[in-house]
């Protein structure tokens, strides 16, 4: 007598079959009283005609205001970048202002090893640099490297101009006598 052997797979998709017919009754059986969602419910509106549900639209909660950033208004009386400056034919002696000093900002670095490098770098040529740490709202700690004051712009001029030749492009700032960091 020959036995026919049936195939593995037919078992599998027997079993597979069984379990999702399962699935579903439970789920309808389940939750056919309480009209809660189910994977019955989804199967069996395909059968029963569309509803129109009222849906009650719920207030939406206000807006909370948008943050006032008090950094806008505050920075500009402590620091304001200066523009760069234009190389002229001939030089013009800038007045100096009253109550305000330069400072030349080479680098800001998240780690305090870069800036100590830069510091360092700085100091080989002959450059005085200070490292101010600071705190971004958001973005953690940062650590800016700075020269200066300076108490005219000339001299700013001068030393950036020796950045230049360095390759580091510094930012130039105008800041209030006492707010130099």
């Amino acid at each position: 007598m020959r036995r026919f052997r049936k195939p593995g797979w037919l078992f599998l998709l027997v079993g597979i079959g069984i379990g999702v017919v399962g699935v579903m009754l439970g789920q309808m059986l389940a939750h056919r009283a309480d009209g809660r969602s189910g994977l019955g419910n989804l199967f069996s509106s395909f059968s029963r005609p569309a509803e129109k549900v009222a849906v009650k639209k719920e207030p939406e909660p206000a807006k909370p205001p948008k943050p006032k950033f008090d950094f806008y208004t505050i920075l500009p009386e402590t620091e304001t970048v200066l523009p760069e400056r234009r190389a002229r034919a001939k030089p013009v002696k800038a007045k100096p202002e009253e109550g305000v000093s330069y400072i030349l900002q080479a680098g800001s670095f998240a780690g305090f090893e870069e800036a100590d490098n830069m510091k360092a770098r700085l100091a080989l040529a002959g450059l005085v640099a200070h490292i101010q740490k600071i705190i971004i709202e958001g973005k953690g700690e940062y650590h800016r490297v700075r020269l200066g004051p300076y108490e005219n712009i000339d001299q700013l001029d001068a030393t950036a101009a020796q950045l230049q030749k360095m390759g580091i492009k510094a930012i130039r700032l105008k800041v209030k006598k006492g707010e130099t960091g």
